[in-house]
């Protein structure tokens, strides 16, 4: 585990994107008559980090199998850059997602970020790899019903991402000082380290985030990339108060 102290700055603001695959005459909210509820849980890792990939093991896991009864568990894995210097540079690390973190860091009045965290809507964190401690917070979050959000994204002929949202859960945008954020995440990747902590060892991820954005409409247009594998992206969106960080709704789409 990695720990980076605090120096001053000014706190980022928090970003919110609001998603939940939704019909026309079900629940407007996720929870209601047993459905599940959508948990966004958001793991800082890095591939220089020699503690995180058991973390990025959970994190498949709980996308993969689902296992914690009525939650349906949204992930999002944020490589960070601050490991980058111990010889091993990790294609999937941002400065943004450092960014990312060290707000959280801020409101959870943290003396430092660390790898591997999992936060989970917004509102609590944990280490990446405390399994039972996730679960638990898993659990309790899905006890607070999400306004739905309907999703749908599709890959057009050029190999961009076109996605857009409707329903209910963009409301909260508005009524809670909320913002309207997108991820395009990848599936079943694999790397063979070379160098650093994890030198020689092969690292499954899943999850990964390659693009993490807002705008002011519920829709986005990006650019594709040659090496993302159309059948392993998503897009998730959630919506973020502004002022407290809590995830007011979360959803996501297969890329058609």
């Amino acid at each position: 585990m990695v720990l980076i102290m605090f120096r001053p700055l000014m706190a980022l603001g928090a970003v919110l994107v609001v998603l939940a695959a939704g019909v026309a005459g079900q629940p407007s909210e996720r929870g209601s008559q047993g459905e599940p509820v959508l948990v966004l849980a958001e793991l800082f890792t890095s591939e220089g980090c020699s503690s995180c990939p058991p973390a990025d093991r959970l994190l498949e896991t709980l996308l993969t199998e689902q296992p914690i009864a009525g939650v349906q568990v949204v992930t999002l894995s944020e490589h960070v850059t601050y490991w980058d210097h111990q010889g091993w540079k990790d294609p999937f690390g941002a400065a943004q997602f450092t960014n990312r973190q060290k707000m959280y860091g801020l409101g959870f009045n943290l003396e430092s970020i660390y790898t591997p965290q999992l936060v989970i809507d917004g509102s609590t964190e944990a280490v990446g790899s405390d399994e039972r401690r996730i679960r638990s917070l898993l659990a309790a979050a899905a006890r607070t019903p999400k306004p739905r959000l309907i999703v749908e994204a599709t890959r057009k002929p050029d190999g961009s991402v076109s996605a857009s949202a409707s329903g209910p859960g963009l409301d909260a945008v508005s009524a809670h000082d909320g913002q309207l954020w997108w991820a395009i995440t990848e599936d079943n990747l694999v790397v063979e380290v070379k160098r650093g902590e994890n030198a020689s060892r092969t690292l499954r991820h899943s999850g990964v985030v390659r693009r993490l954005l807002t705008n002011k409409d519920a829709g986005i247009v990006v650019p594709g990339q040659a090496e993302w594998q159309r059948d392993n992206l998503r897009v998730v969106a959630f919506v973020q108060s502004n002022k407290t960080r809590r995830v007011l709704s979360v959803g996501f789409a297969p890329l058609r």
